[in-house]
């Protein structure tokens, strides 16, 4: 099973979040991805983003547990795997098994993990290179990186945004519009290279270098259409 963050790497960590004492679908990390609760230090490494999606209930509930939302954004991982053991334990069922399996294959994944490529994902989407401030009322395409509300919850770089199922809804109809092709056709390793777009450990962009970007898009959309069918609020940190 592949890393849900490096899609090339193995994964060899599996752990399920836990909101309101409910398990949440089993995210599957490769070692060097894996929640470290005691790297904080915003220059540690660069900058990477994390999608997450609840629905307005569990985000209610968030809000007004803070203990919860410490354990959602930051998770410790020995204290998550316990949980789990212990969720799947009365979950012996076989059929109550299969009915949980069956709701997480339908609703998606959880988590969207982009890494360092929300930048480059945020200029061919809006053609903004330096991150300005967004236009009120933001643009749909805008909200995908740049957008949303903040949250009183803290991240490594600022706090953690949230768009409402509504916010959500316009992202997904707006995404469904650019093929993947289309969004392709948009790169030049020339406007990426004269816009001094970050790409860490990279010198300088070339359409090789790109394919990353280009691999993350259709999960992007995927994700957003998903939490659109649902209802869901979507959550975006950096950390």
């Amino acid at each position: 099973m592949r890393c849900a963050k490096r899609h090339r790497n193995e994964a060899t960590i599996h752990f399920t979040p836990v909101v309101d004492g409910k398990p949440q679908k089993t995210v599957h990390l490769c070692k060097d991805c894996a929640p470290n609760p005691g790297a904080k230090s915003p220059g540690a490494r660069s900058i990477e983003a994390i999608y997450g999606r609840v629905t307005p209930e569990e985000f209610a509930r968030l809000q007004n547990d803070a203990k919860a939302a410490a354990s959602f954004f930051n998770p410790n991982l020995e204290e998550l795997l316990e949980q789990s053991r212990h969720e799947l334990a009365e979950l012996a069922d076989p059929e109550k098994l299969l009915a949980r399996r069956r709701e997480e294959q339908e609703r998606g994944d959880p988590y969207l993990f982009i890494g360092t490529d929300w930048h480059a994902l945020h200029f061919l989407l809006t053609g903004d290179s330096e991150l300005k401030p967004q236009p009120l009322p933001p643009l749909p395409l805008w909200n995908v990186v740049c957008g949303g509300t903040e949250t009183p919850w803290p991240c490594s770089h600022g706090y953690v945004r949230f768009l409402t199922p509504e916010e959500v809804c316009a992202v997904a109809d707006a995404l469904t519009k650019i093929s993947v092709q289309e969004f392709r056709s948009r790169f030049s390793s020339a406007s990426f290279n004269a816009a001094q777009i970050p790409h860490p450990g990279r010198a300088r962009w070339t359409e090789e270098e790109a394919e990353s970007v280009f691999e993350i898009y259709p999960r992007v959309v995927t994700f957003f259409q998903s939490a659109a069918r649902y209802g869901d609020i979507i959550l975006l940190s950096f950390d």
